[in-house]
């Protein structure tokens, strides 16, 4: 019953779930900017229009998966401290794996990727907006893009793991691409966000439920947001 909760969504057409994950994906940069504008024609404020923008473009995905998503919600909660514990186990070996690579970056390229450094700047400059963003915006975007739109497409455990893993990794690239500042080795700073992003994949699929990598991309995020407050309040930035 469990292995079929999780399957429903590849009862659809395969051009149905493709559209979807096409769509999915344009919430990467097109959707967005789209509804930037519309926002944007009456309202000022910027990081508002963003904000509202991330928010309905959450709507646009929620809607497109929300009979799926309420189903995997009951498997979810309905077995919730073995679903936590398995995704924590996963977690702490994602995590374990980017702090790897991040020291690694750090002592090749004594730097920092501009996406994090991006997502820094917006933190210490607009807080509330950018908990706001990396708590709560960041973790239900993602991983419908990421994973719940690809579930119904990739059949391998495996294949499905690493593809999610290093397409999360690569969009954090994204700032360097559009600001046409890319450089091939910035190719490295996949490593840690493809281990994190495998280690969502690889809890969704064994939990049958994309709520367990919601749960703790929402966990991280929020926590390593809160460490940068504090580090930066007590001057150490």
């Amino acid at each position: 019953m469990k292995e079929k909760l999780f399957s429903y969504s590849k009862d659809r057409p395969f051009y149905i779930n493709l559209i979807f994950c096409i769509i999915s994906f344009s919430g990467l940069i097109i959707l967005p900017i789209v509804f930037y504008y519309i926002f944007n024609s009456f309202i000022s404020n910027k990081l508002l229009c963003n904000l509202l923008a991330d928010i309905l473009l959450i709507v646009v995905l929620y809607l497109m998966y929300f009979k799926d998503l309420n189903k995997e919600f009951k498997v979810f909660t309905g077995n919730f401290k073995e679903n936590a514990k398995k995704s924590f186990k996963y977690y702490l070996i994602g995590f374990g794996m980017m702090v790897f690579f991040n020291l690694l970056i750090m002592f090749l390229l004594k730097n920092i990727s501009s996406n994090e450094s991006q997502v820094r700047e917006m933190l210490y400059s607009n807080t509330l907006i950018a908990l706001i963003s990396i708590s709560i915006i960041a973790p239900l975007s993602e991983e419908l893009i990421f994973r719940k739109s690809l579930q119904p497409l990739v059949k391998n455990k495996w294949i499905y793991v690493i593809l999610t893993g290093l397409l999360f990794g690569g969009a954090h690239l994204l700032t360097n691409i559009l600001n046409n500042e890319f450089v091939l080795t910035d190719l490295i700073y996949i490593l840690p966000y493809a281990s994190l992003g495998c280690a969502f994949g690889l809890m969704d699929y064994e939990n049958k439920t994309t709520f367990s990598s919601i749960m703790m991309h929402f966990i991280h995020n929020t926590f390593t947001a809160i460490l940068l407050l504090v580090v930066y309040s007590g001057g150490n930035v």
